[in-house]
């Protein structure tokens, strides 16, 4: 980090930490600062606060300050804070989550089906067949694993394959490639909310507002139909490449001779039942409705939680099937973790009567757009998630969004849809380096340009804003 931004960093946690002090100040000796209630002042100032510590300078001691903040407003209390954080639902099943992929992680499944999904027919049946194979496999990891892992296990195989291909740094088709294989990410991680932050924390603000429940199959019934359609025009967008040198490629690196042992083989079987326990009782709730009624109402948490006690009491050669230690130290992304403990207790303490922000907001806010049409309404969150995602944290981005929409609730909107809308939105950045870690990467290697990212970026925006928009609400108004 270079002393310039070293500074910037400086400045924006001094203005955090301002922000958070005027607060303690108003709540203590009770100013009435703005002439609003104390705790509605305290919560505003909180949200925005945390706003600006997370987008500029870090996630993790940021929203622990958030949470210990709200605990201090009499109102609410520790107890409550710590039971709608720490205790809420999605971050117990987002831990457990992050467990069981680990576990998977350590054993040869991506390589096997990477490997055995590139030797298939339309991979080896020209160029640009290869290449569309390629971007199959990862839009299919992508959806059920989480994208940063994702990356860092195709990012050594795509340079690999443009040393192959003789492509080098500064080449258009390297260049593409690079593009193309992120943004699959990104589109593969908004499809499902399988293994995915952003969607569920999207569905868990509904849910902590409203007390509905948006299911798996609910948002996957909007999500794999926009992301194919997506996914498609990026198909269009790698036309322009080069494929006269992509045959007879060589995918010895993923090539792995041994068989698969017991291990993988419980392992893999374990991974996928956590995801058919969030999918299967939802679509055969009218065939077994005792069975999918029990599943359905343990709650996401549930799953997980049932596929980490079986690989600790599994043991092949008297060695367990995971190590929870490792799995919890090196598998669980705790700056994720804790931001959306937080987001999710502000999101709560927010749309608490009881605080004043909800008659603030409907005082000041919904006056601006109670003539809008709902369409537009549908068009202003949704491009706001896009580009506010592309420039910002995706976490922050649709807990933002998400808790705005939930405070204000515009008629004549399918809210369920939307929200769901701003949790695809959220997980589609692909323009800079701060949007996402593997976007910064891919820059820093020097395949691709900040200057091409926002140019490519900019145009997969405006497609996903008019998919979302003009297909995925329509769908959502028949879903819901």
């Amino acid at each position: 980090m270079n002393q310039k931004s070293k500074n910037l960093k400086l400045i924006f946690t001094i203005i955090g930490l301002l922000i958070y002090i005027i607060s303690w100040t108003n709540q203590l000796f009770t100013l009435n600062l703005l002439n609003i209630s104390t705790e509605a002042f305290s919560v505003i100032s909180i949200f925005f606060a945390s706003i600006i510590l997370w987008i500029f300078v870090a996630t993790d001691w940021p929203s622990l300050l958030a949470i210990l903040a709200i605990g201090l407003i009499p109102k609410i209390g520790f107890n409550q804070a710590l039971q709608s954080s720490f205790g809420n639902q999605t971050f117990v099943f987002l831990l457990f989550t992050f467990v069981v992929t680990y576990a998977l992680n350590q054993t040869s499944f991506l390589k096997r089906v990477s490997f055995n999904l590139l030797n298939t027919k339309l991979a080896k049946s020209s160029g640009y067949g290869f290449i569309v194979s390629l971007l199959l496999v990862v839009l299919i990891i992508s959806s059920i694993m989480s994208p940063t892992v994702i990356f860092m296990f195709f990012f050594p195989l795509y340079e690999e394959l443009v040393q192959q291909f003789g492509w080098k740094k500064g080449d258009k088709s390297a260049n593409r490639l690079i593009f193309a294989l992120f943004t699959t990410i990104a589109i593969g991680t908004a499809m499902t909310p399988i293994n995915h932050v952003f969607s569920v924390t999207a569905m868990s603000i509904f849910k902590e507002s409203t007390g509905i429940e948006i299911s798996n199959s609910q948002y996957i019934l909007l999500g794999i139909p926009s992301g194919l359609i997506i996914f498609g025009f990026l198909l269009l967008f790698i036309r322009k490449m080069d494929f006269t040198n992509i045959k007879n490629v060589n995918l010895k690196s993923l090539e792995i001779q041994e068989k698969m042992e017991k291990r993988e083989k419980i392992i893999i079987s374990i991974f996928f039942t956590m995801v058919a326990l969030w999918i299967v009782p939802e679509m055969f709730i009218s065939i077994l409705p005792s069975l999918a009624k029990f599943i359905k109402g343990n709650g996401l948490a549930f799953p997980p939680l049932l596929a980490t006690i079986f690989l600790l009491i599994l043991k092949i050669e008297n060695k367990p099937l995971l190590n929870i230690s490792d799995a919890i130290s090196k598998g669980a992304h705790w700056p994720s973790l804790l931001l959306v403990s937080s987001t999710l207790l502000l999101g709560t303490t927010i749309s608490n009567q009881e605080i004043g922000v909800v008659e603030i907001i409907q005082k000041n806010i919904i006056p601006i757009i109670v003539n809008a049409s709902p369409m537009l309404i549908v068009l202003i969150f949704t491009l706001a998630a896009g580009i506010f995602t592309n420039f910002t944290s995706n976490l922050v981005t649709v807990s933002f969004i998400s808790t705005v929409l939930m405070t204000i609730k515009p008629g004549g909107v399918e809210l369920a849809a939307l929200i769901s809308m701003i949790g695809f939105a959220s997980s589609l950045a692909m323009m800079t380096a701060p949007s996402m870690p593997y976007v910064a990467i891919s820059i820093g290697s020097g395949w691709i340009n900040s200057k091409d990212c926002i140019k490519y970026g900019g145009i997969f925006l405006i497609i996903s804003t008019i998919v979302l928009v003009f297909v995925t609400y329509n769908i959502g108004l028949i879903v819901f």
